[in-house]
């Protein structure tokens, strides 16, 4: 099988594994050996202590003997990884040894272990000779000397010695279509939010997740219709959405707005002797063609005061769209980022899956008695609750952090892979995907737990978009430039803005090695580079943004134009900030 799959999950008691594809579709395959279940004909295990994923494994399959194996996202994956573990770890020894094992010079006495040692219930000089029977080729044959041709027949007798043909009549496959919902206000996701699940006669009561998506819905009973309820303000179930199970899997996003907010105002009042009453800071975020000038009008200060609060400004004619400057007080450092938001006073209000608008809550701490005029009347408009790309300020924060310092430095107290849950270190691991989904995941807003700069392409969390919008998700494929055909690596990063000659300001990791931005080509080859002798051509694939974010994103305009030097120096505070022409990442 050819297909790929994204992830698996494997139930020891029924022996069946549950691959989840791309498009929502999930395969149980049941039965059969380990090797075939797994996609893995070489029976390779994770480590170390049974954790750790491998380049092309979607998971890890544990067997009621508590034996750990690896999980590919497809036979040829799982075979690709046997061979190049031969190679990798084996290429030195005989046919023999590879399988036995080797005397260890730091230990006399003991043996290097083997692919298959005797220690582990295995008979390696029958492998050995299983092997030389199909290939033709002596046991005594080292690994460096056998052509990558020769290889492919080792690995068909390997196959055969592992079991991967075995128990053919027990196999059994069958695929599963499933509905995913995701809900959003328009611009984050809704998470914790309770829904009832009623699938004929049965209702579940499930809630959404970070990411404000319920758990798929596998269509078990073709036909059967599914209705999605949600609670109104009165704590009512009212049904928003259905859909009859049938043979395609589907996502739909449903936009959910049952709550609505006015500002809290306090009644007019006489002025009392108070002129100028105190005002809470908050942190603002820069958006496009805004000035100081802009926002001390808009806020009633001076672009004095918003300097003297602000001494990383330093030309008052110069601020950085997404940097975070502090009004009525310092910047009090991140962003904060989305949270479950609470109406004072809840109005009813009608509908879900229906593009209904609510006026955002006060900003915390704001001021809510102070009139536009300072005479002391209730101040009805409240500081916009900023929804534009809310991971931005967290990737501009971890740039300017990093100052562009390169991966050896950053890998070793700021590694992004642990940071969303991976192995793996950023040298030897290709890091963009990793950091911008910590990006995402720290600002609430859906992400994966993937290194694959591809995972906008797959993931139902996302939606490709025709047009660059700030904060977008860019995704570059690597090309093979003798056939065209896609390699299936890449590099991910942020839009930040556009240069004079049309190229993307991209804000991201693993760029020359660091965390800075660069430009990107739109119609062309952006960077052109080796891997294993193969000349691979990278250019733009698409752009896309979280599925939650959708309706904020219509609204957008397409990206300022930048200086991209400027922002490294000036803003991100790289030193190093001169742009490769081979910025290349997998």
């Amino acid at each position: 099988m050819t297909r790929e799959f994204i992830s698996a999950k494997y139930d020891a008691d029924t022996l069946t594994v549950d691959y989840a594809g791309d498009d929502g579709t999930h395969l149980l395959r049941t039965g059969g050996t380990i090797a075939w279940r797994f996609n893995n004909p070489g029976n390779i295990r994770p480590t170390p202590k049974g954790k750790k994923l491998i380049m092309g494994a979607i998971g890890i399959g544990k067997t009621k003997g508590n034996a750990s194996f690896l999980i590919f996202k497809s036979y040829a994956e799982g075979r690709l990884q046997k061979k190049q573990l031969l190679r990798r770890a084996y290429n030195d020894r005989t046919i023999y040894t590879m399988l036995t094992g080797i005397p260890d010079p730091d230990m006399p006495g003991t043996l290097m272990k083997g692919y298959a040692p005797a220690m582990d219930n295995n008979d390696p000089l029958a492998y050995a000779n299983d092997i030389s029977k199909h290939t033709g080729l002596p046991i005594t044959t080292r690994l460096s000397d056998i052509s990558d041709a020769k290889m492919e027949e080792v690995l068909d007798a390997m196959e055969k010695c592992e079991g991967f043909h075995g128990k053919q009549k027990t196999r059994l496959e069958q695929e599963i279509p499933t509905t995913l919902l995701t809900i959003s206000d328009g611009a984050m996701p809704k998470p914790n939010l309770p829904a009832q699940i009623k699938i004929g006669d049965k209702t579940y009561e499930k809630k959404t997740d970070s990411s404000g998506q319920l758990p798929r819905i596998a269509h078990t009973q073709p036909g059967k219709k599914v209705e999605i309820h949600f609670p109104d303000l009165s704590g009512a179930w009212k049904k928003q959405f259905e859909f009859v199970m049938d043979g395609v899997s589907s996502a739909h996003l449903l936009l959910h707005d049952l709550v609505s907010y006015e500002a809290p105002t306090a009644p007019k009042k006489p002025p009392t002797s108070v002129a100028n009453p105190a005002r809470k800071p908050f942190d603002h975020v820069v958006a496009r063609k805004e000035t100081l000038g802009i926002l001390a009008g808009r806020f009633h200060t001076t672009v004095a005061e918003i300097m003297q609060d602000n001494p990383a400004i330093k030309d008052a004619a110069k601020i950085y769209i997404g940097q975070v400057i502090g009004i009525y007080g310092p910047p009090s450092g991140r962003m904060k980022t989305a949270a479950p938001r609470t109406a004072p006073k809840p109005k009813p209000a009608q509908g879900t899956a229906a593009k209904t608008h609510a006026v955002p809550p006060p900003t915390a701490g704001a001021d809510l008695t102070r009139s536009k005029e300072g005479t002391g009347q209730p101040l009805a408009i409240v500081p916009a609750d900023q929804k534009t790309a809310p991971w931005m300020p967290v990737a501009i924060e971890e740039a300017k952090k990093w100052a562009g310092k390169d991966e050896s430095i950053i890998t070793v107290t700021g590694n992004f892979h642990k940071r969303v849950g991976l192995g793996g270190n950023m040298n030897t691991t290709p890091w963009c995907a990793s950091f911008a989904n910590y990006c995402l995941m720290t600002a609430g807003a859906p992400y994966e737990k993937s290194a694959s700069s591809q995972f906008a392409t797959w993931s139902k969390k996302f939606k490709k978009i025709d047009k660059p919008v700030y904060g977008a998700i860019m995704v570059m494929r690597n090309y093979f430039q003798e056939t065209g055909k896609a390699h299936g690596t890449g590099h991910v990063t942020f839009v930040y803005g556009k240069t004079t000659q049309g190229d993307i300001a991209g804000l991201g990791g693993n760029q020359s090695d660091r965390l800075k931005l660069s430009p990107y080509k739109l119609g062309e080859v952006s960077a052109r580079f080796k891997l294993n002798g193969k000349v691979l051509e990278q250019k733009f694939h698409a752009f896309y943004i979280p599925v939650t974010y959708e309706e904020y994103a219509k609204s957008q305009p397409e990206p300022d134009i930048v200086n991209i030097a400027d922002v490294n120096k000036n803003f991100l505070n790289i030193a190093n900030s001169a742009s490769s022409t081979n910025e290349k990442t997998q």
